[in-house]
């Protein structure tokens, strides 16, 4: 067993730092795999970084949505699917901490270093039996499933009038993971399927979905964009180091000069203005955590926020992949990876602009936000 103690956020913003040149090495590696390479998984786990967010008393560092940003956006410098498993199993972490202390005794009383993984979408059917539940269902996107022992899965218990939604902990030995992940971008997530087939769970082991996800909705979206800023920054930083060293052809050396610094500059505050909303939205969110979690929290501005940022950050990536030219289709050219793996990254349904923008204009003019 590796790191045991808590940290504070400085240090562990220190340590994925020290692991970046390791990851970045590692990024071909894990798009081969479809998963991460397991050398990196041991090295995030020994770091301490995927128990940022988990209580003290199971052996994390208890922080919260501040650090969580800080660590997923470092660690897509160099690899967006590294940083996206990070958000997973850190995030993950914190829901686990809502939870019974039997729930949380039975992952990690063990074992700290237990990791969670989840598909959170209420998509299976769940019926009421004695004791507890039995659940079947197929989920998709279960990010970081094949390092993790235990998944969070969101099933309806169809036997309620009206039925009524709730998110199961389930251990991944009673699941079968379908090895379905064929994909553009995040390839090295292995976002696979997970199939159940009538699993008893535990009465200890769910909580009904509105009062975990319904209610940390603002932590749940905010945390899934910092991948997604991160990759953004390491994309416009590479376009950066391309453009000093680029060999002018064909164009005046002002013409293109020009052209090429003003979608680098437009691309740099893009991604500022990004990190700054992102970052406020973990400070309030932290204040919010650390006040009891009050009622009525600005969920429709912290969503609102995260989506804008995704659309910020995807922008920018997409303007400077444009400008990089035909060098940049390369495999070994690390800016065309970034560019998918952003895209793939805001494809989230909780990073939708769109829907975030109509969640939170609807709750403005209702006078609600």
């Amino acid at each position: 067993m590796g790191y045991t103690g808590g940290m504070d956020h400085e240090t562990l913003v220190e340590r994925a730092e020290k692991l970046l040149p390791e990851l970045r090495e590692r990024t071909a590696e894990a798009e081969s795999l479809r998963q991460l390479p397991k050398a990196s998984v041991r090295s995030l786990i020994e770091s301490g970084l995927t128990r940022a967010l988990q209580p003290a008393r199971h052996g994390g560092s208890d922080l919260g949505a501040t650090t969580h940003v800080a660590l997923t956006s470092t660690l897509a410098h160099a690899c967006v699917s590294t940083g996206w498993c990070e958000f997973v199993w850190c995030g993950h972490n914190k829901l686990l901490s809502v939870y019974p202390e039997a729930a949380q005794e039975a992952v990690w009383g063990d074992d700290p270093e237990t990791m969670v993984s989840a598909s959170l979408g209420p998509v299976g059917r769940a019926q009421a039996v004695e004791g507890g539940m039995r659940l079947s269902g197929r989920w998709s996107f279960a990010s970081g499933c094949d390092h993790a022992d235990w998944l969070f899965l969101g099933a309806v218990e169809t036997t309620a009038d009206p039925p009524v939604p709730y998110l199961y902990l389930v251990e991944k030995r009673e699941l079968e993971v379908l090895d379905n992940w064929h994909v553009m971008g995040l390839r090295g997530t292995g976002s696979k399927d997970i199939l159940a087939e009538d699993v008893f769970v535990p009465a200890a082991q769910y909580l009904p979905w509105g009062d975990v996800v319904g209610k940390l909705m603002g932590l749940a979206v905010t945390i899934i964009a910092g991948p997604v800023l991160g990759g953004a920054e390491a994309a416009v930083a590479r376009f950066q180091e391309r453009l000093a060293g680029r060999v002018l052809v064909n164009m005046t050396k002002q013409g293109q000069s020009a052209v090429a610094r003003s979608r680098l500059a437009e691309s740099a505050v893009e991604v500022e203005a990004a990190r700054l909303l992102l970052e406020r939205n973990a400070r309030e969110i932290d204040e919010w955590l650390a006040a009891g979690m009050p009622d009525n929290p600005p969920n429709a501005r912290w969503v609102r926020d995260t989506g804008y940022c995704a659309e910020l950050c995807t922008r920018a990536t997409q303007r400077v992949f444009e400008a990089s030219g035909g060098g940049a289709l390369q495999e070994s050219e690390p800016i065309q990876r970034i560019w998918r793996d952003v895209n793939a990254g805001h494809a989230h349904a909780l990073l939708s602009w769109d829907q975030a923008a109509e969640t939170w204009a609807s709750a403005a003019l209702a006078g609600e936000a």
